[in-house]
């Protein structure tokens, strides 16, 4: 059963007790059944005018149609009973007709359905039945009061919700046969008319748990190294060594570990951790403070211990820039860069690697500045600034970087050592990392069915044809922590069928409470951007109301240009503030190294996300992750983006974007095949040929 409810659905609400108590019941009653329950559903005429929005509609592909009307009314409340008129006492109408709004609801579905040529001929096989639920009504003490009128049998009691089971028979026992059950393909049909068909299936972001139990239970286990990291973090080898991994694997706090460690070990050395994403200053240098206080009792000494971005400012010292100033040259800004590779005609240098290669060329000589340098994100970083970063070390060269495993916005491909750094005269690398290079295998940050199903949207597993990019061997999927259930990569078409290990907590059989991995990942799409924007903040609201989130929690990112998406951000930052809710639009609302403030929720493009993560996830625009029309580059780009704006989460992903009435948009039809697939992924084997881009790493060019 799908699951699609709308609104607060809170039993201590007024108005919302009644079909909250409905709700639940029915849900526990039959969940594992096939069809889809649906809460406050509007359902709509081409010209957009609504035709009804029953209390609860269930569409049950065995059971057909029921429409639930859904009272509060106690006993006391129905002073008589006249046809179908009831007369009401102390309540906020004289008369109320409950039988006949839940027989007009049902009218106007059959009817709608009737008025369609595709759907004409199923409805007339398709059973219709409505009930009156009053869950606050005992059946005895109706029957005390009124008998058994000959409408009772269209009445749900209070004892009727109170047994799964028995709610389940009841419900069985009135089961109709129109004719021939209806198949998949027309139950398709009918939903797509009423619809249904355009958004998740799955569970909407109303929790049968406490997402702040969860979040407790996640702190506790989430940033616990496992035996590899902890060794990892606490050695550092004479020489320059790789580390590469999912997102989430722990690899910055691998990096921040070791680097509290080698300062404690070796407080006059001195030592550079660089980083891509301005974003994450703050972040690192947290996490290097604690643990130099709680693991070695020592206050971090910034000027022997620096934290730098990798290119710099002119209000902040980055690697870049210290280096250029070492080497007496002036360093470039983004803007002159930007200007120089314009009036070259070079559309394709990308301006931080046009400035490393310059440094390259222009310094007469690179100095030696540094005992260690630990680089973060180092998929994002080009070649020349790793030579560069090379050349500043004394030996024995101890340059550790981390490497983001098939993440990186511009790029899937893991460069070799002889890619980054080159070959000698007798073309053997000039850097060796001689067994040095580690990967991290399992993920501790996101969930496996976001991770899986951004994996399916990165590579391009499920949409139809080909895929754009990936692995080929079933090795290659064992180092991205999977395990091949069935088929042979050998075969191009054979099916192949994988899965993951439970890494993150709630992934695991004893975390308690219990998590449906379905909750954890949905998506809506909208017809228009401001649909969109609203239902966001609507969700945020009920994020920080009901669920208890701080505001800080939450993270709103996209699959967009954020040039092109500022009017977006400033539109969805007003929805947000007509709410009472403050937010932080990342890098324009405070100083640029700035993600994250209290009290905030944050709004970032993803190159400001990236690196960054939150407890809840809002991925929007995300039709863009498949937008037709773009270049093969640009496809593999938004894909990747994709990739990065999903992973960014520690525990729920929620992702919109907009969609045509009659079709789902591609990104969300790839993202409804990933969800309804776990806990596996399925896809026809394919071969390096076939790819627009190959992710491998070429022993060979490691120099092991």
């Amino acid at each position: 059963m799908h699951f699609q409810p709308d609104g607060a659905l809170d039993d201590s609400l007024p108005g919302i007790a009644a079909e909250a108590a409905v709700w639940n019941a029915l849900r526990q009653a039959l969940g594992s059944d096939p069809g889809y329950l649906l809460h406050q559903f509007s359902i709509y005429d081409p010209q957009g005018r609504p035709k009804a929005k029953p209390d609860i509609l269930l569409i049950h592909f065995e059971l057909g149609f029921w429409i639930f009307e859904c009272k509060g009314y106690n006993l006391y409340n129905i002073e008589a009973i006249d046809g179908s008129e009831w007369r009401m006492r102390e309540w906020h109408r004289e008369t109320e007709t409950p039988l006949a709004q839940a027989d007009n609801q049902m009218f106007q579905i059959k009817n709608w359905l009737q008025q369609n040529l595709e759907t004409r001929p199923l409805q007339a096989r398709v059973a219709w039945q409505y009930r009156l639920a009053l869950p606050r009504i005992r059946r005895q003490e109706w029957q005390e009061r009124f008998g058994d009128p000959p409408f009772t049998g269209a009445l749900l009691f209070a004892d009727d919700l109170e047994n799964p089971e028995q709610l389940r028979q009841t419900l069985y026992a009135a089961k109709q046969v129109n004719g021939a059950p209806l198949n998949a393909t027309e139950w398709e049909v009918i939903l797509k008319t009423l619809g249904i068909g355009l958004g998740d299936p799955g569970e909407d972001p109303v929790y049968d748990y406490d997402p702040q139990a969860v979040i407790r239970r996640v702190q506790e286990g989430i940033f616990k190294l496992d035996e590899d990291q902890r060794k990892i973090a606490t050695q550092y080898p004479e020489g320059p060594q790789r580390l590469r991994g999912l997102a989430g694997t722990g690899k910055t706090v691998v990096l921040t570990r070791r680097a509290a460690k080698i300062h404690a070990d070796h407080p006059d050395w001195d030592i550079a951790v660089v980083f891509y994403t301005r974003s994450l200053y703050e972040q690192i240098r947290r996490q290097i403070s604690e643990v130099c206080q709680s693991k070695f009792d020592i206050e971090p000494n910034w000027q022997k211990l620096r934290v730098m971005h990798a290119w710099g400012s002119q209000d902040q010292l980055g690697f870049y820039r210290l280096l250029a100033h070492r080497c007496g040259l002036t360093p470039k800004s983004l803007d002159r860069a930007r200007a120089e590779l314009r009036d070259k005609n070079d559309h394709t240098t990308e301006p931080f690697d046009y400035v490393c290669q310059e440094l390259e060329k222009e310094a007469k000589e690179i100095p030696q500045l540094f005992d260690a340098i630990l680089i973060d994100e180092g998929q994002d970083l080009p070649p020349a600034f790793y030579r560069l970063a090379y050349q500043t070390l004394r030996d024995p060269k101890r340059l550790y970087w981390a490497y983001d495993e098939a993440q990186g916005i511009g790029s899937l491909t893991v460069p070799g050592a002889a890619e980054l750094f080159g070959r000698d005269e007798t073309g053997k690398p000039k850097v060796q990392l001689g067994g040095r290079a580690i990967v991290l295998r399992h993920c501790y940050r996101t969930p496996n069915i976001i991770l899986m199903a951004a994996h399916a949207i990165n590579m391009g597993l499920l949409r139809g044809g080909q895929p754009l990019q990936g692995v080929t061997q079933k090795d290659q999927w064992e180092g991205l922590g999977y395990e091949v259930i069935e088929g042979d990569f050998r075969k191009p078409g054979s099916p192949i069928t994988l899965t993951r290990k439970a890494c993150h907590p709630v992934d695991q059989e004893n975390f308690d409470p219990k998590v449906d991995p379905q909750s954890l990942l949905v998506w809506r799409t909208f017809p228009s951007e401001e649909e969109e924007q609203n239902w966001i903040a609507q969700q945020i609201e009920r994020d920080l109301k009901q669920w208890s989130f701080r505001p800080e929690d939450l993270l709103v990112t996209s699959v967009a240009s954020f040039r092109g998406s500022r009017p977006y951000w400033e539109s969805l930052k007003a929805r947000l503030k007509q709410r009472g809710i403050s937010a932080l639009i990342a890098g324009e609302d405070a100083d640029r190294d700035i993600f994250r403030l209290p009290g905030h929720v944050t709004l970032s493009g993803i190159f400001r996300a990236k690196g960054n993560e939150a407890w809840k996830v809002y991925v929007c625009q995300f039709q863009n992750a498949t937008e037709p029309g773009l270049s093969v580059e640009e496809q593999l780009r938004r894909r990747n983006q994709a990739f990065v704006a999903l992973t960014r989460t520690k525990i729920w992903c929620v992702v919109t974007g907009i969609s045509p009435k009659d079709q789902l948009a591609p990104a969300f039809q790839e993202l409804r095949q990933a969800k309804e697939q776990y806990p596996y992924l399925r896809f026809p084997a394919f071969n390096k040929g076939s790819l627009r881009r190959v992710h491998e790493v070429d022993l060979d060019l490691e120099g092991a």
